[in-house]
């Protein structure tokens, strides 16, 4: 916001706050930081106007941020520390040069915690130049902060300390979070406070009066024949009424000088106006005022007919301004309800001496203060209906105009963007979206859902036949937009809240749909506008109802030839991402993943996008538990055996607490916060005895120990203020109770059986404190035990070593891995639990997570993390494949044969059509395969069978057998041989085999395919990972080692004895072809999964279980690329551009 948007104090008024604070920005030696704390209408904004004038002209002033509820961009608190240090690199060079390198080294600073941002881009750079200035945040109370204590206050204490030559001027209402963030004992200590409610009420009466004086003379003397008014009588009531809120007299003003009434008759109505008690924002006031009077009476004045029809267009257009996400402009308003623009205009016109009204059509109009929203919404406070404006009523006329207008002018490409870009790469993208997408369609497309309402209403239909139209017609040029704006996340919260609003309607089947697209590709529609229709269109399932209804928009640069999905998988999101420990918030928001390493994340649990990054100073990360609130993480640190607590929304690390007798043999099983967040307590294992320690957070002082040895501790947890434990014993399972900071000895709360069959082995797992259910996963059985009844809930066998066994907050569900990595998820029924989804993991995964609310599974392993909704039908229920498959291209790239190493069938595929042209039997487990021309050849560990393919015009029935073979011949290898690799030359002529007794003896054969005859071998010194490859003519074969050297050997008859013999070519880092797995044609595949061509344009982006590296091999022969997954759904095969 610019120094001229606000209006300054008037002359005289406000003085010995203004000289107060004028004294402190130029005294170092008194508090670095200072709050003008008021409630709300008492000045605090034009006090800090003032303020910034003063210190901007005499150069003092380096960074300023004044925050809004109106805006999203001046309410999110990750935009003020980056907002102040580029006007602190405007102000000062110095500045701006050491930032410059900060950013070069790190571009995504502002993209991390509070604690982060404040360090990097504003603390470093202040304290290297050595600056001495004024940095002012204005009506902090108006961030959208969930912190318990104020984010931002939290990290300005962290670091004030040490930028002595910087002042912080910070005003806002005396909110609890404002208040506890100025108590933080870091803070506390280093701030000045003035309370402007607390002024001698005479001292602010003088000002009001001065200030309603001075502007009742303006008044007089522009509209001439008014002296002697107003009475001293009148003043002295206006006063009384004002009660020190400076808005009521800044109103009072403004209604008086309303148009071309007389000021006189005005001022006489309003002091006849009855006296109302009114409530001023969240603090309730102990004097009467007439606030919501003097809202009433310029009411009343504006739209004097009382007119049922006129009323609704008026509550109309004051809804749409009052339930706005953002403040929309008159021309905006006049769009979205549909209604004239001299109209909207002429009501907006008729109040506004309570809007912020411009004549610019197309500038947003907004309450010039927080208390006429509070007032026109409480039907307490304006208790005529006639304006009095219901959400539940006026949401769905917004909603409607918005979802009207995208029907009506979403286009595909609106932006004209240049094809196959990310929005990166577009210079010019934010004047694109400026000059192509009107501020209006703007608005619509990032917030019509947030006036879809809970409550159905009469306009339900409507708005449910307008919705399936814009989901039918209109869902991708909305993404698109999103897109370039930046604001894809929108999309996600959108479809979530439309899928539940929906439920009941047949378009819930659509909407659903488009939450998969947008979960499942949020990555490529977050990145590239364009590549919705390049990339995500065209990897859709070919069940899926939006490639259904979009696919004539899609413009693939890649085709899928073969191996596209049915349908959806039961993983909504999947990310690279190797994770070895991880654990929901409470509130089921967000998830925090760790690579077991020093590096913690906190991610989006509905997109899995990166929100935060922790750096643990203290090595391997073992535990990680949520404070109940969120707020709090802490983590347990095996190799350092420290517990170590962040404040989450800062990213500020608490304290660190090293535990006493904690040695190798130790282990922590758990981990709990106490509801206040101010203690925890963890569960310690060491040899035979189970020890419950408390900890004070923040003092890390060790208040309480208990020891249970020989007997086993299930998990602890938290009861209002008090720590419980389980303790398992030989018949019954003990619930225990004791205080966080007490030290008596725990107390026995309850006793309750175990089952008398011994048969019922109930290995221990997992307590669920709530309900008194003991979880058991032991090998190849599953057991649920219901304490409290003295039943089992589920006593499930054949499980297959199930592992992992979480539940949901409630109960109703659980769920847990088998070895064989497919998930079983259990739901609760009146007889117990229920098989309620089967679900195929794609990755080596670990613990399932099931989310507090039962909703969604997260699941972690090594190959990635996935995101998976539990009340979504899983499409996977192929039984687990465990081996890795193998192709091979023709050399004229007409053909791919492809099979399971070791299996049985061989499937040829015509790579014009994608379809089989052949699916052979082979009657043996096949190792190698390839087909040229007309033949296809296989290759088992003890022969080779060749047969002859059907003309493609003539493939009536593409399955055949050994049978229909024309050749089997057998091949030699020594007995101990153990088979590995095999490659099959271009011309079918010659076999290269890799295999031996043990992996440091292998060595590779040469065969001759129509004999089998081994014409000689050599040992590969170092063995590698990759099968070796012939070159296209058949005369050399290769293979890379571990040392990522390239050997080769090629066949060479004597030209006077015709005895043929193995010459051995190389090592080389450079050999005469390009390895399969490489593109010999200069196409690129990156790490995150672009591909790209052989001109550098960007063709496609691979779903992540479509490219990670551990999980999935690749094949490439000229234009087409194979990917080979490593357990679930065999082959994939594209066919791209150039």
């Amino acid at each position: 916001m610019s120094l001229q948007q606000l209006k300054r104090c008037l002359k005289g008024t406000r003085t010995a706050v203004l000289d107060e604070i004028e004294l402190w920005t130029r005294d170092f030696d008194k508090p670095p930081v200072y709050w003008l704390n008021g409630l709300a209408g008492t000045g605090k904004s034009t006090i800090a106007q003032t303020i910034a004038e003063r210190t901007f002209a005499d150069g003092q002033l380096g960074a300023s941020f004044f925050c809004s509820r109106d805006f999203e961009d001046r309410r999110d608190l990750h935009l003020i520390f980056p907002t102040l240090a580029v006007q602190l690199a405007r102000k000062h060079p110095e500045f701006r040069s050491i930032l410059a390198l900060l950013v070069r080294s790190d571009p995504a600073i502002a993209y991390e915690s509070l604690c982060n941002q404040m360090r990097k881009l504003v603390v470093k750079p202040l304290k290297k130049s050595s600056i001495s200035t004024v940095i002012m945040i204005n009506t902090l109370d108006e961030c959208k902060d969930e912190q318990p204590a104020s984010a931002i206050l939290s990290v300005l204490g962290q670091f004030v300390s040490e930028i002595l030559k910087v002042k912080f001027f910070l005003t806002g209402r005396p909110e609890p979070r404002v208040r506890r963030g100025f108590g933080l004992p870091l803070l506390a200590e280093a701030t000045d406070m003035f309370v402007l409610h607390k002024v001698e009420p005479s001292r602010v009466d003088s000002d009001i009066r001065l200030f309603l004086r001075h502007s009742f003379l303006e008044i007089a003397d522009r509209r001439g024949g008014l002296d002697g008014w107003p009475t001293k009588e009148q003043l002295n009531v206006l006063c009384e009424r004002a009660v020190g809120l400076f808005v009521y007299a800044v109103a009072t003003v403004k209604f008086v000088d309303h148009r071309n009434n007389d000021p006189k008759d005005q001022l006489d109505r309003l002091l006849q106006s009855p006296e109302n008690s009114a409530r001023e924002g969240k603090a309730k006031l102990k004097v009467n005022t007439t606030l919501d009077s003097l809202y009433m009476s310029i009411l009343q004045e504006a739209f004097s007919d009382d007119d049922p029809e006129d009323d609704h267009k008026t509550r109309s257009v004051l809804g749409a301004v009052i339930l706005a996400a953002n403040p929309l402009s008159p021309s905006t308003i006049t769009t979205l309800l549909g209604f004239g623009a001299k109209d909207v205009f002429l009501r907006l016109s008729s109040i506004q001496l309570l809007l912020t009204l411009q004549e610019d059509i197309d500038q947003p109009v907004r309450p010039f203060h927080k208390s006429f929203p509070d007032f026109i919404v409480d039907t307490t406070r304006c208790i005529n209906r006639r304006f009095h404006v219901s959400p539940p009523s006026h949401h769905p006329e917004l909603l409607f105009g918005c979802l009207k207008l995208m029907n009506q002018t979403l286009e595909k490409n609106m932006c004209n963007l240049p094809d196959a870009v990310t929005n990166s790469e577009v210079p010019d993208l934010r004047d694109r979206t400026e000059r192509y997408i009107a501020p209006t369609l703007q608005y619509a497309c990032k917030s019509w859902y947030k006036h879809l309402v809970d409550e159905h209403t009469a306009h339900t239909p409507k708005i449910t036949f307008a919705l399936h139209r814009f989901l039918e017609n209109k869902f991708l040029f909305w993404l698109e937009v999103l897109s370039v704006l930046g604001a894809a996340r929108e999309a996600v919260d959108a479809l979530d809240l439309t899928t539940r609003w929906l439920e009941a309607s047949p378009t819930v089947e659509l909407a659903n749909d488009c939450f998969r697209f947008v979960t499942g590709f949020f990555e490529i529609i977050d990145e590239s506008a364009l590549h919705i229709y390049h990339s995500a269109l065209a990897v859709s399932p070919q069940t899926s109802m939006v490639r259904k209804l979009y696919e004539q928009h899609a413009n693939p640069m890649a085709r899928i030839v073969h191996g596209l999905p049915d349908s959806w998988d039961p993983a909504i999101v999947t990310m690279e991402y190797s994770c070895k420990v991880a654990a929901w918030s409470p509130c089921g928001r967000f998830i925090v993943i760790s690579n077991g390493g020093s590096r913690i994340e906190i991610v989006d649990a509905a997109t899995l996008k990166r929100l935060t990054i922790l750096e643990s100073p203290q090595g391997q990360t073992r535990k990680l538990v949520f404070s109940p609130d969120a707020h709090l993480l802490m983590s347990c640190n095996a190799e350092s055996q420290k517990f170590i607590s962040w404040d989450l929304q800062t990213g500020v690390l608490v304290n660190t607490i090293s535990p006493e007798q904690w040695d190798g043999d130790t282990e922590c099983y758990s981990i709990t916060y106490s509801t206040c967040g101010t203690m925890f307590g963890a569960l310690i294992h060491r040899l035979d005895t189970f020890t419950i320690r408390t900890y004070n957070v923040h003092s890390g002082t060790h208040t309480y120990s208990h020891s249970v040895k020989g007997e086993v501790v299930h998990n602890i947890w938290t009861h209002g203020e008090c720590l419980r434990f389980a303790v398992m014993k030989s018949g019954s399972i003990t619930t225990w109770e004791v205080g966080f900071a007490s030290r008596n000895a725990p107390t026995e709360i309850e006793s309750l059986p175990l089952p008398d069959d011994s048969s019922h082995d109930l290995y221990p797992h997992l307590f669920h404190p709530t309900l008194s259910r003991l979880a058991s996963a032991h090998e190849e059985r599953v057991l649920v035990w219901d304490a409290r009844h003295s039943k089992f809930l589920l006593d499930e066998e054949y499980c297959r070593y199930c592992k992992g066994i979480s539940f949901s907050s409630d109960g109703h569900f659980f769920v847990y891995e088998t070895m064989l990595l497919d998930i079983h998820l259990w739901k609760e029924s009146p007889t117990g639990y229920i098989l309620h989804r089967t679900f195929i993991c794609d990755m080596r995964a670990s613990n399932p997570l099931i989310s507090p609310n039962g909703e969604s599974i997260f699941v972690f392993g090594y190959g990635g993390i996935q995101l998976w909704r539990t009340m979504v039908q899983p499409t996977r229920f192929r039984k687990q494949i465990l081996e890795r498959f193998i192709l091979e291209f023709s050399s004229d790239e007409t053909l791919a044969a492809v099979t399971r190493f070791g299996g049985k069938i061989v499937t040829v595929l015509d790579l014009k059509s994608g379809d089989p042209l052949s699916v052979i039997d082979t009657g043996m487990k096949v190792y190698g395969q390839r087909a040229a021309g007309s033949t296809v050849v296989a290759v088992g560990r003890e022969k080779v069978v060749t047969w002859d393919l059907p003309a493609r015009e003539h493939v009536l029935n593409p399955k055949a057998s050994v049978n229909d073979s024309i050749r089997t011949t057998t091949i030699s290898c020594p007995g101990t041989y153990d088979l590995q690799f095999v490659s099959i030359s271009p011309d079918l002529h010659s076999i290269a085999t890799v295999g031996g007794s043990r992996p440091s003896s292998y060595s590779l054969h040469l065969h001759d395919t129509p004999t089998g005859q081994c014409l000689g071998y050599v040992p590969i010194h170092g063995h590698g990972d990759r099968r070796p490859w012939f070159t296209p003519d058949g005369h050399e074969t290769w293979y890379i080692t571990d040392r990522g050297e390239a050997n080769g050997l090629t066949i060479v008859e004597d030209s006077e004895s015709g005895v043929i013999k193995l010459e051995h070519l190389g090592p080389t880092n450079q050999p005469p072809s390009t390895p399969p797995w490489l593109s010999s044609h200069g196409y690129q595949i990156m790490d995150d999964g672009w591909i790209f061509g052989i001109s550098g344009k960007r063709l496609i982006r691979l779903p992540l279980h479509w490219r990670s590296s551990d999980m999935v091999h690749r094949r490439w022969s000229g234009r087409f690329l194979a990917l080979l997954h490593y357990q679930l759904w065999g082959a994939v095969i594209l066919e791209l551009e150039e």
